[in-house]
């Protein structure tokens, strides 16, 4: 059996398929089978003009058109299409989500800041120590996404306008680091011996230039001082020294700088790389309808 996911966001557009290794349980461990991620970087016509230009409009179709060939040859069983920031900032979304409908067979939701937390959330929530205070952080290329986390449990929860591909246009609007600044103030700094988890493209490949395995720790020093470095090379150190995509390469800093801005008002020392994501998430829910079904 297998689950597609979907996830359509402001700087790439990723596909992933896997299966599960239990059949009996409800968090069961996961096979990758198939990850593809294209950077068609939605954002940078949405956060400038408020729409979709046709290029891109083009590039995306062109993507969930091969995704659905790929789900074929797979034999997905389930599947689900999430957009995020980009598409509920664009005024064009309605249409562009009828005409890859029209055109593909698959229809894409496009969900809220909220939806987006809690998928993200389901895929690695059960993995988190009990017994311990998380803040989850996931920066996107349009949006991030705060939680906290109290016994495996979200607490509260908010989204902000605040992401890479917004920063690199110069269009996060200064309010909206006031607004994410007062939440911390008010729902995070009360918090004693609170850890970090970190969510998103960047902080996963910030966590691997660190060598930090899947479900350890970064040292809040040490995202400083990669980002640091990060920001001293230019774009092609990025891409052959480090061996980044250039779209990854032109906003990893960017990323790192909003985690710092965010974990430095609290009191989180170190953040947790479960490497997960939104497509985790997705695929994830999916399994647990299913298995929620059959059980009824």
């Amino acid at each position: 059996m297998k689950f597609g996911a979907i996830d359509i966001g402001s700087n790439g557009v990723r596909l992933l398929i896997a299966r599960p290794l239990q059949l009996d349980e409800m968090k069961p461990e996961w096979k990758k089978v198939e990850f593809t991620r294209l950077p068609i970087r939605l954002g940078d016509d949405v956060f400038g003009s408020k729409e979709i230009g046709k290029k891109k409009i083009d590039l995306l179709t062109k993507a969930i058109k091969a995704f659905g060939l790929l789900m074929d040859i797979y034999n997905v069983d389930f599947y689900r299409a999430c957009a995020t920031s980009a598409m509920r900032d664009a005024k064009n979304s309605d249409k562009i989500i009828k005409m890859i409908k029209k055109e593909t067979g698959i229809t894409i939701d496009v969900i809220n800041g909220n939806v987006e937390s809690r998928l993200i959330l389901n895929a690695f929530l059960h993995l988190l120590p009990a017994n311990e205070t998380f803040l989850h952080v996931d920066v996107g290329g349009g949006s991030t996404e705060l939680t906290l986390i109290q016994q495996n449990k979200a607490l509260v929860s908010k989204s902000f306008n605040i992401g890479t591909v917004r920063a690199k246009e110069k269009k996060i609007k200064p309010e909206e680091f006031d607004k994410l600044h007062a939440w911390i103030k008010e729902n995070v700094t009360w918090v004693p011996k609170l850890k970090g988890v970190g969510t998103g493209g960047n902080i996963h490949k910030l966590g691997e230039l660190a060598n930090i395995p899947q479900g350890g720790y970064l040292k809040l020093k040490r995202l400083e001082e990669l980002t640091e470095d990060i920001e001293k090379i230019d774009l092609h150190e990025r891409v052959y020294h480090l061996k980044l995509n250039p779209d990854r390469a032109e906003v990893i800093d960017l990323a790192g700088r909003i985690y710092l801005d965010v974990f430095k008002r609290t009191s989180i020392t170190e953040v947790m790389t479960p490497y997960h994501g939104l497509k985790d998430g997705i695929i994830q829910d999916l399994w647990e309808r299913y298995f929620q079904n059959q059980k009824d």
